[in-house]
């Protein structure tokens, strides 16, 4: 069974707590934030999240020369082509973490399926060794009830043996003692059939006992065998998974990077473009103080 996971409003609120104290909503700073989380699945809110956040519009100074539009217009090409760089890297890098979320996910729910199916396979594991031992349970008691036949037979050959030696001894009662024998005879019949009946039971007992023996030891050596192999798909699956979220941590580390950068460059390209502003009102003021009026 899937494990549940945090919902878009927790990663929501998280973030503007955090923003509301002055950090970086991160996705290892939501993370210790809730106490809880799978990284992909923060990672995906935590991306709806910014997209949700609309950047503050910014207005154009207006000059009246030419020179300082000019200049203006060179300024905020330079920013807005910087600014989208840095736009398309991002964009580019959090579609790239989007898919390796979405696998992330597909892999942890396959190791939570794997984990279970190990689960019921080890349950299947332990029916066949209660009927392995159920087996030996009844092999035990035919082997009992084998040598109960076994001392009644023996017993009934030492009635046998003594009654032969009762006839031999006593010739002047031999009518009597040949009804004896007859019936001494037909008892040993009896416990003959007794014996091979109960020989055959114990032949087919074992064979009984060597078949289930070694269909729960084939059964269990598979099972064994299964179970290894979904372990180590499990392992590699999670090896692939661990090697594929440090791939989209370095990119997406190299992401924030560049959009850091190209923050600074759209920042020096506001400070060169109010300087501008600057020097052109100065440059005005000087042109007007150079310029005689109609009455002088």
């Amino acid at each position: 069974m899937a494990r549940p996971g945090i919902t878009y409003e927790q990663v929501q609120n998280a973030a503007d707590t955090l923003i509301g104290r002055g950090d970086k909503p991160t996705i290892q700073a939501i993370r210790a934030e809730l106490g809880t989380g799978s990284p992909n699945t923060i990672h995906r809110h935590l991306t709806t999240w910014r997209a949700a956040q609309a950047p503050a519009k910014r207005e154009a100074a207006k000059l009246p020369d030419e020179l300082a539009v000019a200049l203006a217009d060179e300024i905020e090409r330079q920013a807005a082509g910087a600014r989208a760089a840095a736009e398309a890297a991002t964009l580019e890098a959090q579609q790239s973490a989007d898919e390796l979320a979405e696998t992330g996910e597909e892999l942890e729910q396959q190791a939570d399926e794997l984990t279970t199916q190990a689960e019921t396979l080890a349950q299947e594991r332990d029916h066949l060794t209660n009927q392995y031992e159920s087996a030996r349970t009844e092999v035990k008691r035919l082997n009992d009830e084998l040598e109960r036949e076994r001392r009644s037979g023996e017993q009934v050959r030492q009635d046998l043996a003594e009654a032969r030696n009762r006839i031999t001894t006593l010739t002047e009662q031999r009518d009597d003692l040949q009804k004896a024998h007859t019936a001494a005879a037909e008892d040993a019949k009896h416990a003959e059939h007794a014996r091979v009946t109960a020989e055959r039971t114990q032949a087919v007992a074992e064979a009984k006992l060597e078949a289930a023996q070694h269909q729960a030891a084939e059964r269990l050596d598979a099972l064994k065998t299964e179970q290894h192999g979904r372990q180590d798909d499990a392992k590699q699956h999670r090896q692939d998974m661990t090697q594929q979220r440090d791939e989209w941590q370095q990119r997406l580390a190299a992401a924030e990077k560049a959009t850091q950068d190209a923050q600074k460059r759209a920042s020096d390209a506001e400070s060169s473009q109010t300087k501008a502003e600057a020097q052109a009102e100065a440059l005005r003021a000087s042109e007007s103080r150079k310029t005689p009026s109609k009455g002088d």
